[in-house]
């Protein structure tokens, strides 16, 4: 998923950087023109000068004559201003994440300020504002792009700010620069946590082998075990002690501590603010005007729909899962951190599929290269990869991205996979640079990565993943790829909708559960051989094992989101969190302190969005149900997919996308089918913008 956006949407073309710009088919060189490994100084320096430079086109645009403002000379050149910033301004914005060098984080954290000051500033511009206003009102754009880059214009301006009075202006252009600055630090912090938690050797007993051996070893068999996002799920699925999964829990949910409670704080009475100075009642109504959902109501009746239809699916697992633990000889009752484990063994002893079995049919290099030919052949491009690596840190990998028919150059991909102290701790993909295919034939070519945190391989042996790691990586190739392949003239036109953007790579991770895919993308690690029939069979008639809970959790998880952005402020996150969660997931006991300060999506762009993740996936289902007409790996059905859905980007509504690609509107069936729900009807889909 996209994420650690902290400039508000509605500035998002002011994170544009300037374009590594060439000849239609000329090869890519190995380097993209970002500098991925600055002095700090050097990035201070150069983030300065590219944040001057972009002020000052700005300022050229603000001191136009108004009767003489032409799309070109105000919002075409307000999108060029984004290209003023250097080759190097993205990457600058984006090494607090992921930089080794502590002094170049710390320098980042500065640029990414400077940038993101620089984007609420632009995006509340008030000439700006009023020359989208005039040029969408006016009916004088004939061109289609253009028509949209105003409406956007409007919409954004309006959301930024730069149709109030000049005192409410600059009062909310400081509330937004204050709401940034708080959601990178809530970041950073996650990113610097270090919570560990000791085990002994009998708590130690059935663990992944990968994982133990990466543990450090404390004398007397003790082994520290770090809390984090590699080692969650190994751990709570193989550890055999109930103590130890509640205690690894307990402080998977302290992550990020008091000080980012604190912070989710301080965001929610920022945003309730600047709702309310723009007239909404809440943050919730703020946000949602601009997403296909429209409005809270519609969200929260969807959320519900969700809840009551699934409860007695969930109810059953749980208590299945309850009785398991009984029958284990543990009377305590069931707690969140022992799902997983039972439902491992579920896996093991019921149907017949152990995950550890599973595991060893995907070693990572031959994951990467099966998924790597999947794409290639289904959307028809090209990876080469390129060594050494023009990257951050060591162990990244990095591809240069070409059509495979006409051999014209795409833009570049990173892999960065594996842990490492103070890195972005989940699994994302960071559009670095933007596709923009100007008007002029111009071509800027995009840089994406994705950063995840797989389990390091135990010394000497390759890391295995699980079917799980494999579906998310599918997921997240599914963001690089639309972050690739769009092909707009402007840069604002490459944003999806928030509540659409994960509906792409969800469609995607339907090709994981396909028996011939597993089959390409597995390899034994000591046989070579693929996943057998057999077993691919048992782990596809598993895959809604567990799903009434699981999907019952993405709502509750939303709900909780909702709650936060439509309640008074100030409100206790930890009580909202228990009140929630005894409502929509009764029966089960949720460790954790502090649940809010590791919650990343409400503090990365996700903030009264999260119900993006089941929104978006009854767009995801049904787009799949031509996959399943014509075949998952049909090349048709591939390129017209690449071309009605992924190409277009921004420049269309989702619901118009969707049409040019299943030649109908958008049915329920197929999503309501995947969560095991009958007679639920869909809450509509009423695009934004309209």
């Amino acid at each position: 998923m996209p994420r650690l956006n902290v400039v508000p949407p509605a500035l998002i073309f002011a994170l544009v950087v300037p374009s590594v710009i060439g000849a239609q088919g000329a090869p890519l060189p190995a380097a993209t023109g970002l500098d991925f490994r600055p002095t700090a100084a050097g990035l201070l320096g150069g983030c300065r000068a590219a944040v001057a430079a972009a002020r000052a086109e700005v300022a050229a645009i603000d001191a136009s004559p108004e009767h003489a403002r032409t799309f070109a000379n105000t919002l075409g050149r307000a999108e060029q201003a984004g290209l003023v910033l250097t080759d190097s301004a993205a990457s600058y914005a984006f090494l607090y994440a992921v930089s080794p060098d502590s002094a170049v984080r710390d320098a980042s954290q500065i640029c990414s300020q400077q940038l993101a000051n620089f984007g609420v500033d632009v995006g509340a511009d008030p000439h700006i504002y009023a020359a989208a206003v005039a040029l969408a009102k006016s009916g004088t754009l004939s061109d289609a792009a253009q028509r949209k880059v105003a409406e956007l214009y409007v919409e954004q301006g309006r959301h930024a700010g730069a149709g109030l009075d000049s005192a409410a202006r600059v009062r909310v252009t400081a509330l937004f620069k204050r709401l940034n600055d708080v959601q990178r630090d809530f970041a950073v912090a996650i990113a610097a946590d270090s919570t560990t938690i000791v085990i002994s050797a009998d708590e130690a007993k059935g663990l992944q082998p990968q994982i133990l051996a990466a543990l450090k070893p404390t004398g007397g068999g003790n082994h520290i075990v770090p809390v984090s996002e590699a080692t969650i799920g190994p751990f709570l699925s193989t550890d055999v002690s109930s103590a130890a999964r509640e205690r690894y829990f307990a402080a998977y949910f302290r992550r990020g501590g008091i000080g980012n409670v604190h912070r989710v704080d301080t965001a929610l009475a920022l945003r309730d603010t600047l709702a309310t100075l723009f007239g909404f009642p809440n943050w919730a109504a703020y946000q949602l005007d601009t997403h296909m959902a429209r409005e809270p109501q519609r969200v929260t009746a969807f959320l519900d729909q969700i809840d009551t239809k699934l409860a007695p699916k969930a109810a059953e697992e749980l208590g299945n899962l309850a009785e398991m633990k009984r029958q284990s000889g543990d009377t305590t009752p069931l707690t969140a951190s022992d799902v997983s484990y039972y439902n491992a063994m579920l896996r093991r002893t019921k149907y017949k599929v152990d995950p550890e079995v599973v595991r060893q049919y995907f070693p990572v290099d031959q994951v990467v290269a099966g998924v790597f030919g999947i794409y290639q052949d289904l959307l028809g491009v090209k990876f080469d990869e390129i060594t050494p690596a023009d990257a951050w840190a060591p162990g990244v990998r990095e591809f240069a991205v070409s059509d495979a028919r006409t051999k014209k150059p795409l833009g570049w991909i990173f892999l960065d996979l594996f842990p490492r102290p103070n890195k972005y701790e989940h699994f994302a993909t960071f559009p670095i640079r933007p596709a923009v295919y100007a008007p002029d034939r111009t071509v800027t070519r995009p840089v994406s990565a994705i950063i995840g945190n797989w389990p390091t391989a135990a010394p000497g042996k390759p890391a295995l993943l699980s079917h799980n790691d494999v579906i998310t990586f599918f997921h997240e190739f599914g963001h690089l790829m639309a972050a690739t392949l769009v092909r707009v003239p402007y840069p604002i036109l490459g944003t999806l909708r928030q509540d659409f953007v994960e509906a792409p790579s969800q469609m995607l991770e339907n090709w994981m559960w396909q028996p011939a895919v597993l089959a390409r993308v597995s390899r034994n690690v000591t046989t070579g051989k693929p996943l057998p029939a057999d077993l691919i069979q048992r782990m596809i008639a598993l895959r809604q094992l567990g799903a009434g809970y699981e999907n019952s959790l993405q709502a509750f998880l939303a709900m909780y989101d909702m709650r936060l952005h439509t309640s008074p402020v100030p409100l206790d996150t930890k009580v909202t969190w228990d009140t929630v969660m005894t409502r929509m997931l009764p029966g089960i006991k949720f460790t954790g302190d502090y649940p809010v300060a590791s919650f990343g999506h409400i503090m990365g762009g996700y903030d009264a969005g999260y119900y993006g993740y089941l929104w978006s996936k009854a767009y995801a289902q049904d787009l799949f149900t031509r996959f399943e007409k014509d075949g998952v790996m049909s090349k048709s059905a591939g390129m017209a997919y690449r071309h009605d859905i992924l190409e277009p980007g921004g420049s269309r509504e989702p619901d118009a996308l969707l049409q040019s690609f299943l030649g109908r509107p958008l049915n329920y069936d197929a999503f309501y089918r995947n969560l095991g729900i009958t007679g639920a009807k869909g809450p509509g889909s009423s695009p934004a913008g309209k």
